[in-house]
């Protein structure tokens, strides 16, 4: 009787089976993106198009996203190539899926690969298809020497003299083991396992089991595990629209319940054997000059314009890569971690009133109207951007705006700045449609009307504006960075004036701040007679914003603005970076794309984005002191004290959690700050829109948060005014 074949793929329920399925097609989904980045951003020749049958541009997000997963990949792999060793190595890719990182290698990086052996392990059935796809494409068998296909109830798939291809359930510890021990691995070798998003859709016993079997196999081990995590627990926005989208296709994540920071990462790690540990965030990595070069950062524009730094950095923040090794530590001192207790002031108080209906928009401006009143024009809808005005009130009884708002046929934009001026008076500037398409038109409301005004030297989006007090009381606006629509970003200080509503450049002396875009600028108080100035100057501050090395700046500034003996206007900076570099919150003030507003109760800065991690919850709303600070910089001194205070969310708040990206605020009276719109993109999981109203008040005010949406306005189009402007804009 002829012996029986055994099965290419080892009986299982059919429950089992099916989740198998489940997760083998979120592989499908993954190398569809990463064919979109291979398409755009990596030379020929491309190889995951053999395994991608339609291949699809994806959105420069996610783009930015999946680039960074490929790169922190690949270059965790060129690392351990590039290690001294006698030995040889072996790339172990624990559910590599359909992913071709090793025929990248092999091909880009040959002369890196002659001592090294890539080896593919997945589902049986994955990678019999796998195997299928490789033995039609010359592209691939002409990399592997010596390569041979075997049949598929065997476990090895295929072998090569640096690539093999083995067809095993991770689960099948037993199996896995006895086939590296005996049909791949030498005595002697160093290992490096590979898992991009893979364990995490394991049950966790069995993903520690391969963790704990890895620290076992070879003596001289490696581990790196790209997955996701919670920086700010599951109840933050995105965190939740993530799980909520993994569980939705079927694939729950599973290892970020039981692990759920890069501390118990790295403790995970440990347990199982690993001497050594080091989980980061890939926001993280992103901004570290030693992984990822300034260079290779900024190069990334010239491919694909990109502005949704937000929605990177979020994305970013929740994945971690995590290095593990069995080699004995260089130090016996381990990494050392901040621990903080959430010290939220209980003086402050956020009132949320989200009604349903409420309007969705971001990255829009807010057109101030009166105390009661306001419009929040602009900005990025749940479509496309929005040429309207949403008219909010503090009662449903207003019907209209005290002032026009502005025309609906004044080019749709974001990212644009209004400044508030006197007797309703109001200054539009800039903005973008595209991030390669910025506005350099300008609209003043005055006398009850919208007209245009001289246009920006140079379009741009992204910039901060601030009013400044001119001598004879006239005012103006002082516009700083910004970006221009070739990704060029701005580094020049321009003041329009209401005299004559010109553009003029402002002289700069010393030492000044670096380019930037998405900065928080904000005025801070009146002097006279104050140091190498005589009469009156203005002084204010500048925080943050993204530089030309694509990370966020670490500094705080204060600015002095003042008019020259020969009429000119200048400025002079004070780098107090360094004096403060004792305050223990500083790091989370320089931010990108928050809200700064100058309120009785100090300097409120708000929301968007900081360096290497996600904004803490109870780092959300910082309150600074500025006339402490301001001290500090007459005094000369470095400070000793602390002159930020944490709102977060405020004392006791029972509201649903916002996402204050894109938000606007405005501090519409002494005692109420009032803040709008905002949310973000998640990723591939789905959109967050932080709706309805949300009003920052003392704690022990009784003011109450009644503002409501009242209409969304339209205004007449002016026939004529937006078109002329328009006009002399192209001729």
């Amino acid at each position: 009787m002829a012996p029986s074949k055994k099965n290419a793929v080892p009986a299982v329920s059919a429950k089992a089976e099916k989740e198998a399925d489940l997760v083998m097609g979120t592989n499908n989904s993954s190398i569809v993106s990463k064919r979109s980045v291979e398409m755009l951003y990596y030379p020929k020749p491309h190889f995951f198009r053999y395994f991608v049958k339609k291949p699809q541009r994806r959105a420069p997000l996610i783009n930015r996203g999946y680039w960074l997963r490929m790169y922190t990949m690949a270059e965790s792999v060129r690392r351990f190539m590039r290690e001294p060793s006698d030995k040889p190595k072996f790339v172990l890719s624990l559910g590599c899926g359909f992913d071709p990182l090793p025929f990248m290698m092999l091909s880009a990086e040959k002369p890196l690969c002659r001592d090294t052996t890539f080896v593919d392990i997945d589902y049986e059935k994955l990678m019999v298809n796998k195997k299928t796809a490789i033995q039609r494409t010359s592209e691939i068998t002409d990399l592997l020497d010596n390569v041979e296909f075997f049949p598929d109830d065997k476990a090895v798939q295929i072998r090569s003299d640096h690539y093999l291809a083995i067809g095993c359930d991770l689960k099948n510890i037993k199996k896995l083991d006895e086939t590296l021990r005996n049909e791949v691995l030498p005595a002697e070798c160093s290992v490096l396992y590979l898992a991009e998003v893979s364990l995490t859709y394991m049950d966790v016993e069995s993903a520690n089991a391969v963790v704990n079997w890895g620290s076992k196999l070879s003596a001289d081990a490696q581990f790196c595990i790209l997955e996701q995590f919670f920086p700010d627990g599951p109840e933050h926005p995105f965190a939740s629209k993530m799980m909520k989208h993994f569980n939705k296709v079927g694939a729950p994540l599973y290892s970020i319940h039981k692990y759920p920071s890069l501390r118990e990462q790295e403790q995970r790690f440990k347990n199982a054997g690993w001497t050594q540990a080091q989980a980061r965030s890939l926001w993280d990595l992103w901004s570290d000059d030693d992984f990822l070069s300034s260079s290779t950062r900024a190069s990334l524009y010239k491919v694909e314009s990109f502005d949704e730094w937000e929605e990177f950095a979020l994305y970013a923040s929740h994945y971690f890569l995590l290095h593990a090794s069995t080699r004995k530590p260089t130090s016996d001192h381990d990494p050392e971690y901040e621990v903080t207790c959430p010290c939220v002031s209980p003086d402050f108080t956020l009132l949320s009133h989200c009604p349903q209906g409420s309007d969705q928009r971001r990255y829009g401006a807010i057109v101030p109207d009166t105390d009661h009143t306001l419009g929040y024009h602009g900005g990025l809808g749940r479509q496309a951007r929005l040429t309207s005005t949403t008219l909010y009130g503090k009662s449903k009884a207003v019907t209209r705006p005290s002032q026009p708002f502005l025309p609906s046929d004044i080019p749709a934009r974001m990212c644009h700045t209004a400044t508030s001026l006197a007797g309703d008076d109001c200054l539009l500037a800039g903005g973008r449609a595209s991030p390669a398409a910025a506005f350099q038109d300008c609209w003043l409301r005055k006398g009850g009307q919208w007209q245009p005004t001289h246009s920006l030297p140079e379009p741009r989006f992204r910039h901060s504006a601030v009013k400044v007090t001119l001598p004879n009381n006239s005012e103006g606006v002082l516009i700083y960075g910004g970006k221009t629509s070739n990704g060029q970003i701005l580094n020049s200080w321009i003041l329009w004036s209401e005299n004559g509503n010109v553009w003029q450049t402002v002289e700069t002396f010393g030492k000044k701040p670096p380019a930037r875009f998405g900065a928080c600028l904000e005025f801070l108080e009146t002097q006279t007679n104050k140091g190498v100035f005589e009469g009156r100057s203005e002084t204010g501050i500048l925080l943050g914003g993204i530089g030309k090395d694509n990370t966020i700046i670490e500094d705080i500034w204060t600015w002095t603005f003042h008019q020259q003996k020969d009429g000119k206007y200048s400025l002079h900076f004070n780098d107090l970076t360094y004096a403060l570099q004792n305050e223990p919150l500083l790091k989370y003030t320089t931010r990108f794309g928050a809200t700064a507003n100058r309120t009785p109760w100090g300097l409120v800065v708000a929301g968007g984005i900081m360096p290497r991690q996600i904004v803490p919850l109870d780092k959300e709303i910082l309150l600074l002191d500025f006339k402490e600070l301001l001290k500090c910089v007459d005094s000369g001194d470095d400070w000793n004290g602390n002159f930020i205070l944490e709102i977060g969310l405020g004392k006791n708040f029972d509201g649903p959690r916002p996402l204050l990206t894109g938000h606007a605020a405005h501090a519409v009276s002494p005692d109420q700050l009032v803040i709008l719109g905002g949310g973000a993109v998640c990723f591939a999981f789905g959109t967050f829109w932080t709706e309805g109203t949300w009003v920052l008040k003392r704690t022990e005010s009784t003011v109450e948060n009644n503002w409501v949406v009242v209409s969304e306005s339209v205004q007449p189009t002016k026939n004529s005014v937006a078109q002329k402007s328009l006009t002399r804009e192209t001729s």
